[in-house]
């Protein structure tokens, strides 16, 4: 492994495309439809759910729960006949998720100082199980570009060019799907959580301070998700009478906001919805505890789990939740667990606006998706990991831990997101639902 990670920049691109394609491939071959679906062929009845309905949109426009931007896109290409548009959503999905990777591991390595770490993220982000969706003609690849691109123009944001990308990649990101709730939440709760971070065991001036940098892209953030939903609010608004009207299809979906405790342990849809939901508060929680004992200068009783108990993780979160409370318990109990004092370089975190807006955004797509979920866990997964947004913020808390048994819990998820890849190919070769 350490000699695949010391691959230049380009080979380390190459690299992930290669573990991307054959776990695809595999999926798709051992289905026996497969390769005729992915070839969309005439005559032959095949579920492509939401792509369909973006090529449709293009082909016929009208105001509804679906966003304009990559139904247009397509309607470049394919102006009259749907299974063509299907064709080119395909291609132009791909061609969008190769030409991003370039930037989501650019990123990766500005925000994470090791460069073996940086490059396992961007594997475990190109072969997740919910990549599948850069390749099949969802708006997945197309978001996620303009995202990384918005990420890109955090990490320069005393610039004004940079700060003019921002304004555009958020408008953009706000016309290609729903992405206005949560971009407002995770900008002002990045924010937030900067000028706390700030304040929080600090002793200079210039320290308290530090929030105030990133007011600008903070309101431009704010400022430029509701400019990009007005574009298609004001269409709905002069096609419908109704400028909120893609929320009413939702509604009409039957998405209502609720508290269901029932999708806490049975998401009732693929166990990667429940990963979904977790991942990103467990993320947050751990960040919280870590910046708080360092702030503090206090010790902390942590109780670091063997790999077993991280790898029934990956597979059903509420169980590892459980054991992991208990056994804590225990070893505290028993006086068994050993004070530490946390790694000093967790207080980067603390003013990290970039972290926390990525992690925030996920955090959004969680509470959303479990909220106003109806009858399961509709796509939860899909919003969280399907694009770079958790996968930056997890390599950078990762980058904070890093030891050997990091190592081999991220090995691990290797491999576990390997074969859930093969198996959601798999799944949509046989028309099963795959988020």
């Amino acid at each position: 492994m350490k000699s695949l990670v010391r691959f230049s920049f380009w080979k380390q691109i190459i690299l992930a495309l290669v573990f991307y394609t054959v776990c695809s491939s595999i999926g798709i071959l051992l289905s026996p439809d497969g390769i005729a679906k992915l070839a969309v062929q005439e005559g032959r009845e095949f579920q492509y759910w939401d792509a369909i309905h973006y090529v449709n949109l293009g082909l016929h426009p009208h105001c509804q729960a679906f966003y304009p931007l990559w139904s247009q896109v397509i309607r470049l290409f394919a102006p009259e006949s749907s299974v063509v548009g299907l064709r080119y959503a395909f291609i132009l999905s791909n061609i969008l998720f190769v030409l991003s990777l370039p930037i989501v591991l650019f990123v990766l390595r500005k925000v994470i100082k090791s460069e073996s770490l940086s490059f396992i993220t961007l594997i475990l982000y190109v072969i997740n199980p919910n990549s599948i969706f850069h390749s099949i003609g969802y708006t997945e690849s197309l978001f996620s570009l303009w995202a990384i691109i918005s990420v890109v123009a955090l990490l320069f944001s005393n610039s004004v060019f940079w700060n003019s990308i921002l304004a555009l990649s958020v408008i953009l990101m706000s016309v290609s799907r729903p992405s206005l709730v949560q971009l407002l939440f995770a900008a002002f709760a990045a924010i937030a959580c900067v000028f706390l971070g700030s304040h929080l065991g600090s002793e200079t001036h210039s320290q308290t301070r530090e929030w105030k940098k990133y007011t600008i892209p903070t309101a431009l953030i704010a400022i430029c998700a509701m400019a990009g939903y007005s574009i298609y609010g004001i269409y709905c608004l002069l096609s419908t009478g109704n400028f909120l009207a893609p929320f009413q299809a939702q509604v009409e979906w039957g998405r209502t906001l609720q508290f269901r405790p029932l999708f806490l342990l049975f998401p009732r849809s693929l166990l990667n919805d429940l990963h979904g939901l977790y991942f990103p508060f467990i993320l947050f929680f751990l960040v919280v505890v870590l910046i708080y004992f360092h702030a503090k200068h206090k010790q902390i009783l942590l109780y670091v789990p063997k790999y077993p108990l991280l790898s029934i993780t990956l597979f059903y979160p509420p169980i590892a939740i459980l054991i992991y409370s208990i056994r804590s318990w225990q070893l505290g109990k028993a006086g068994k667990l050993t004070p530490q004092y946390v790694t000093p370089t967790i207080a980067q975190l603390q003013t990290n606006y970039v972290f926390f807006f990525c992690l925030s955004i996920c955090i959004a797509n969680a509470a959303i998706g479990f909220l106003a979920a109806s009858h399961y866990l509709y796509s939860l997964a899909r919003f969280v990991f399907a694009t770079p947004f958790f996968f930056i913020a997890f390599g950078v808390v990762i980058d904070h831990l890093d030891s050997p048994k990091t190592r081999e819990f991220l090995y691990g998820c290797l491999l576990v997101s390997g074969l859930g890849l093969v198996e959601q190919w798999y799944r949509w070769g046989h028309n099963h639902w795959v988020g």
